[in-house]
């Protein structure tokens, strides 16, 4: 994938509409034309898919049975139906019930891990909606299912109707055609050089509660009957005919494209486990994936590959060259976690013995297995899954016969088992051991592997004892592996092609076959049992249905002439064919569990799913073929207009897109949303294919942008990116091209100037940009190309092989081939620039493209919306972009244009058409994940909110967060507010099947993203979310996450302990009620923890939190440490402290929210932390705080000021000089802003006094040259207003506007102020009573609020002894 989804980023694929648009059935047409046009390599199938289409009154279950369909191009299909099956499912005729002894129950485990599904035997269900139908896949070609041969049924393909054609060949009939039936699919064939898969290892579910096997290993299809006794004659059904149907079964979900998707990588394996919740995906390349079955969303994703083993002096041993394909995948379920194990096979076109030893043996019947364990946490939605290597090993033995099994009776270990070279089963023990709990106190074995021998050579056995010690760090710490043990040979004379499996109570029964013969064996206590080989040709795979029926696909052109019945003698088992089923042509198909058949074709045009059952034990009853989904429309047929085949994005006014007809065009994203085609640029000359690559890069010397772009004949072209010009173009490749190196630095040597075209196969094409000439081209190699490393004049390519050329770029020649190693010892060297056959990911754009080529992907956009919000904020700090404002409000209207959800109500498309100008446009919202994109169909407008939570949390934040740039401009807020409300709570109350956006998924968007506006509209989201639960609903959701909160005794800050407090805390600030007290508590030494761990990055959440809910949590932690940390975190000036998020900003929002809230607590820590700090330095931030304060809330600080003052001037004291020193400027700045801020405070310059007015109406008088309080003038009877010093400091003016009094003091020294400290100055008369009152009456004027006083208050001095009072518009002068 050339753009890359990062998991902490919202992104929103949409596909622009096309200009033929007809707006008949949506975006859904062009995803089944994909599917169509497309070629299956794998098939999987879950659940009752036998159920009828519709049940009545059934409750919906989300994933309860559906087919997913993987392609060469590596995508997956997924088709789902909604509905709980109720229809009865057929039985699996059998020829003779099962041996009537009885099972025995097993012994308990005595091992702590235990894998479900492996070895605890059932009553095998009737039902294909059982839990075996888990066990995965398998790729086969044309083929029949048999379960009873005769000349009737081997010739009934030729009388198959189908009745979906029949108006077709009616019309036909009457003019005189034929309407013969076809036998051949139209769609495309796979390539016969591509190597396609092989039947795929068995799965291993949680749910399976019968077999032992891996899926790898029983896939079935015709029913054979294991018997102890004479069979009786086999039935002779008539071929089965697709029933007609009028509504599908089943729908077409979304078209996915796993991580490393791309031409040449096809899908080998899909595999179905956690009760259809999850599916894993396995490319030939060796890219693993997990994703939810609900809307595609990978989970988890790696890349298999094997680490070289490491020798003496730290340097890895060479590993031999061979091209590895990875063909299957084997899953086995604990309750723990979920194994995954990789299987590989050399490619079989690769010269296996170009770089090998000549004592090397066959490489034909060599596998390789890499064990991963994938461990899922309470919500996946962020990605938090985990596949983690457990080991590697090789097996000498055919892939196709690999499997496992669970050893129960012992210590419930895993038994891997295969065929050997000589046919013989062998078996090895397998234990997975549990990760270590302390990994401080233990080895690292986060990259250790099992040595891994040279697989071209006799295998020797591989035990324990062999294993490196793990402090050298070539051992497994995870997993043991035991020594070969053999069990005898099949039997079969000719080499094995396939094993399957199945575990009983009491024995395994095995299938194995070759090309002519099948054998049924037990195997018991370690001990094989042999029965007669069959003679049975065209095997091309197989599945057990129980212990006692199996279902074997043969091949169309080797299906048996005659019934092969073959009769039992005591004490052995002989298998008896019961029943025979044909096939209609397909072009890939898999066995179900139940022995029923699922297979994929394409006929007139359209691509078609088709369900064959088995019949009934009731021998009248034929088989049935069913239809469980058909495309709509002729994929094939010619189009009206040339489509977009690519788009490259460049900004929001220079989107270029790639057509079928060869041509090139530009324009706006705005121009592309709404289908003008008038304001394009198009190209001057077209190429001869569909463009399906382009590229921007710099002409070095000119300086002037190119446009490089390849189409599917390998052609490939230069264009000016100004007029779109065509200045060159070469046809030099057979494959389409896949990669565009651009080599501007000057340090690359020769080739400065030039770029590098790689095709998909690996070819480079090296091209002067400057004067358009074709340099040279270097061949590629029977390996794909993976790194392409340039050094002065050497250019150093590595390939999947383990292999890497390197070429002269000076005299052009190949020096030399190497090993892998070798290239990297190369590289370290220096003086290397090396690139990656994906594209570089160290840079995010606002606007991307996924990069892919079939219909439905081609023309799709991935906008990353935090970016996009910062180049559309009208905030300066914020906005990244230098476009006018009209100019942001059209792409804003554009991009919400292709978001927003018209039709659902009608008042909101009008406020957004009328009010925002915000015109509807037809357009594909898909689905996005790490390195993942999910194309969803939709056909109606509101389908795209009943894809999943994660969807419709992902769309509601990309449209509230671009309405928060709407709501900047004034003239659109109130429409803005309107539609955000809308999006937030209501939209839920109007589309039926709603899916209300994940609070987990929002969560995760909470904690990863720094933009203001996505932040925002999060919290919208969250509290919507909150409110919209039950009581029910609220406790189980806390219930479930608060287990994963940080705890004290656990310490470890991880992003799902981070997610769960994000959960728990904004639903504690809404509903604390609801909860207990032992939630609370955990939630609030939660928010502490993270609040003074300095190096948690999640620490913004916990600020929020405590803005939002810090009356909760102050009962059930410290609350002064509580302010006390965010008093620290508001005025650090630490550099992590101010990265975006800025937790500095947030942590004085949160003050202030919590001083407005929480006066007196907060007032009283203020003081405490000024009189008593931790340290000076400590005292010096909290001073700085109480300026912020003045400046932003000083309301918050007037009741209080007094106490603040105090303490204050006692920071002062100057018996502790060096404290004095430290904070005098901090002081004497917190002491300028109190007194130009608040009139009731007052200080004269030339006396060092300091007059401070109470609520209460006194006056205290403090001398900041000593930092004591000297007295209290007591003469108001209410609130002081103002106060203010006479300019020679002896007179003091005080005002009441509550008593309309103004009090004269004297203040200045006297005479007794010398012998009575503490004691007013006399006033000239006897008691306290002021010097002078002087009344005034201005009415209501006098009436004000205390905010009003701040500003519209004031004393100002004529002279020394006449003052002027200001009380709004009107002045009072007073004589002193």
């Amino acid at each position: 994938m050339s753009a890359y989804l990062s998991s902490y980023s919202l992104t929103i694929p949409v596909s622009l509409p096309p200009q033929n648009d007809t707006g008949q059935g949506g975006n859904a047409t062009y995803v089944e034309e994909s599917f169509s046009q497309g070629t299956p390599s794998i098939l999987a199938g879950w659940g009752n898919l036998c159920a009828s289409t519709i049940s009545d009154g059934g409750a919906s279950a989300s994933g309860n049975r559906g087919v997913a369909v993987g392609c060469h191009d590596g995508s997956v299909f997924v088709l789902k139906s909604e509905s709980r099956c109720t229809f009865p499912p057929p039985n699996v005729s059998i020829s003779i019930p099962p041996n009537p002894s009885p099972r025995e129950s097993l012994s308990p485990p005595t091992s702590p891990r235990r894998y479900r599904g492996l070895g605890h035997p059932s009553s095998r269900s009737a039902s294909p909606s059982s839990a075996k139908s888990a066990l995965s896949p398998f790729q086969v070609t044309r083929s029949r299912v048999v379960s009873s041969v005769s000349t009737a049924s081997a010739e009934a393909p030729k009388n198959y109707v189908d009745f979906e054609e029949e108006p077709d060949r009616l019309r036909g009939m009457l003019k005189g055609k034929a309407g013969r039936e076809r036998t051949s699919s139209t769609s495309r064939p796979r390539s016969e050089k591509e190597p396609g898969p092989p039947a795929p290892i068995s799965s291993l579910r949680k749910e399976d509660t019968r077999s032992y096997l891996s899926a790898a290993l029983s896939p079935s299809s015709s029913t054979l009957s294991l018997t102890s006794s004479n069979p009786p004659s086999p039935t002779h059904p008539s071929a089965p005919s697709p029933e007609p149907s009028g509504t599908s079964a089943l729908g077409l979900q979304y078209h996915l494209f796993p991580p490393h998707a791309r031409p040449g990588s096809f899908l080998s394996a899909l595999k179905v486990h956690d009760g259809g919740r999850y599916f894993s995906c396995l490319h030939s390349s060796g890219a693993l994936s997990v994703h939810a079955t609900s809307d595609g969303s990978c989970v988890a994703s790696t890349i298999v590959e094997v680490k070289p083993k490491t020798v003496s002096g730290g340097k890895p041993q060479p590993s031999p060259s061979v091209l590895w394909v990875w063909r299957n995948l084997i899953v086995a379920a604990s309750d723990e976690s979920i194994l995954l194990f990789a299987c590989a096979s050399p490619d079989e076109l690769y010269p296996t013995n170009q770089f090998l030893d000549p004592s090397a043996g066959d490489t034909e019947n060599q596998s390789l297995v890499v064990a991963y364990e994938l461990r899922l946490g309470p919500d996946t939605s962020g990605g938090e899954a985990t596949l983690e290597q457990l080991g590697h090993w090789a097996v000498n033995g055919p892939l196709n016969s690999i499997g496992l099994r669970a050893e129960h009776e012992h210590d419930h270990s895993l038994v891997l088992f295969y065929a050997g070279p000589a046919g013989r089963l062998i078996t090895r023990s397998l234990r997975i051991n549990d990760p270590l709990l302390e990994p401080n106190d233990a080895p690292d074995h986060s990259s250790t592997h099992l040595p891994l021998p040279n697989p071209f050579k006799a295998l020797k056995a591989l035990s324990t004892d062999d294993i490196p010690d793990t402090e050298h760090g070539d051992g497994c710490g995870r997993i043991e592996i035991g020594d070969e043990v053999e069990h005898g040979d099949f039997g079969l004379t000719e080499p094995l092609l396939g094993l399957r499996a199945h575990d009983g109570d009491t024995d395994v029964r095995l299938c194995a076959w070759s090309a002519n013969e099948l054998v049924i064996c037990l195997w018991n206590q370690g001990t094989m049992q042999k029965h007669p080989v069959l003679p049975v040709a065209g095997i091309q795979d197989a599945r057990w249905i129980d212990h006692d029926s199996l279902s074997v696909l043969f091949s169309v052109s080797r299906l048996p002439t005659r019934p092969a019945v073959i009769s039992n003698t005591p004490c052995r088992i002989v298998p008896a064919l019961v029943q025979t089923t044909p096939l209609t042509p397909y072009d890939t198909a898999v066995l179900l569990p139940s022995g029923h058949v699922v297979s994929t074709r394409v006929k007139n045009g359209r691509r078609r799913i088709h369900l064959t059952t088995l019949a009934h034990g009731d021998a009248s009853e034929s088989p049935k073929t069913r239809a469980l989904w058909k495309a709509r429309t002729d994929a094939f047929a010619a189009q009206p207009a040339p489509r977009i085949s690519t788009v490259l994005p460049l900004e929001l006014d220079a989107v270029l897109a790639g057509y079928s007809d060869g041509r090139l065009a530009c324009a706006s994203l705005l121009d592309f949303a709404q289908c003008n085609s008038a304001s394009r640029k198009v190209s001057d000359s077209a190429l001869p294919g569909a463009i399906l690559a382009l590229d921007v890069v710099l002409n070095s010397r000119t300086k002037e942008r190119v446009v490089v772009g390849g189409s599917d004949d390998g052609t490939i072209a230069i264009w000016t990116l100004e007029t779109l010009k065509l200045c060159a173009r070469w046809t030099v490749f057979t494959t389409p091209l896949a990669r565009v190196i651009s080599l501007e630095d000057e340090n690359v040597g020769r080739l400065h100037g030039c770029i590098l075209c790689i095709s998909q196969d690996g070819t480079v094409a090296v091209i002067a940009v400057d004067g358009y000439q074709f340099v040279y081209l270097v061949p590629a190699s029977a390996a794909p190309l993976k790194r392409v490393c340039l050094g002065e004049n050497n250019l150093l390519l590595v390939y999947a092989d383990g292999r890497a050329r390197l070429w002269d770029t000076g005299t052009r020649e190949f020096w030399r081939s190497m090993s892998v190693e070798k290239a990297d010892e190369l590289v370290q060297q220096g003086g290397w620039f090396e690139w990656t056959m994906e594209k570089p990911l160290n840079e995010r754009h606002a606007l991307s493209s996924p990069g892919y080529s079939s219909p439905d992907a081609a023309s799709t956009v991935l906008l990353d919306i935090p970016s996009l919000v910062r180049q559309l904020s009208t905030s300066p700090a914020i906005s990244t972009s230098s476009l006018n404002p009209k100019k942001k409000l059209d792409h804003g209207r554009a991009l919400l244009s292709l978001l927003l959800t018209f039709g659902i109500s009608e008042g909101i498309d009008t406020i957004c058409s009328e009010g925002l100008s915000i015109k509807p446009i037809q357009s594909t919202i898909g689905v996005s994940s790490p390195d993942t994109l999910a194309i969803v169909p939709q056909p109606s407008p509101a389908s795209v909110w009943t894809v999943s939570p994660e969807a419709s949390a992902d769309r509601a934040l990309a449209i509230l967060a671009l309405l928060h740039v709407f709501g900047q401009f004034e003239d659109l807020s109130q429409d803005a507010s309107t539609v955000t409300t809308f999006y937030a709570a209501s939209i839920g109350q109007l589309v039926p099947e709603h899916q209300p956006p994940s609070l987990a998924r929002l969560a995760h968007h909470m904690l990863h993203t720094h933009s203001t506006e996505v932040r925002h509209a999060v919290r919208l989201l969250l509290d919507a979310g909150v409110a919209r639960l039950s009581d029910s609903e609220t406790t189980e959701l806390v219930e479930h996450w608060q287990q994963h909160l940080t705890k004290p005794e656990k310490e470890k800050d991880t992003a799902q302990s981070a997610k769960a407090l994000c959960i728990c805390g904004f639903v504690a600030v809404d509903k604390y009620s609801l909860l207990p007290t032992s939630t609370l508590t955990d939630i609030a030494k939660s928010i502490a923890m993270y609040l003074h761990d300095e190096t948690s990055p999640h620490r913004s959440l916990a600020i929020d939190l405590c803005s939002r809910g810090f009356q909760v949590w102050q009962q059930y932690v410290d609350a002064v440490e509580m302010l006390r940390a965010l008093f620290t975190l508001a005025t650090t000036s630490k550099k992590e402290a101010i990265a975006v998020p800025n937790i500095g900003v947030q942590a004085r929002a949160a003050v202030l929210q919590i001083a407005a809230g929480n006066t007196p607590l907060f007032m009283t820590t203020l003081a405490l932390d000024i009189l008593h700090p931790r340290s000076v330095q400590h005292r010096k931030s909290v001073m700085q705080l109480v300026i912020f304060l003045i400046r932003k809330k000083p309301l918050v600080l007037y009741g209080n000021l007094p106490r603040l003052v105090e303490a204050i001037v006692k920071s002062l004291d100057p018996n502790s000089s060096a404290s004095r020193d430290a904070v005098l400027d901090s002081a004497t700045e917190i002491l300028r802003h109190i007194v130009q801020t608040f009139p009731t405070v007052d200080f004269h310059m030339g006396s060092q006094r300091l007059a401070v007015g109470t609520s209460e109406g006194a006056v205290v008088m403090y001398d900041l040259k000593t930092a004591t309080r000297l007295y209290v003038l007591e003469g108001h009877k209410r609130r002081t207003t103002a106060c203010s010093f006479s300019p020679d400091g002896r007179r003091l003016v005080t005002v009441s506007l509550e008593e309309s009094d103004v009090l004269v003091w004297k203040v200045g020294t006297s005479f007794t102020s010398l012998f009575m400290p503490g004691v007013p100055p006399r006033q000239g008369h006897g008691g306290s009573e002021p010097f002078k009152r002087l009344e005034f009456h201005i009415g209501d004027a006098a009436l004000m609020s205390i905010e009003a006083t701040l500003v519209d208050v004031s004393l100002e001095w004529t002279n020394d002894r006449s003052v002027r009072l200001k009380i709004k518009e009107s002045i009072l002068t007073f004589s002193t």
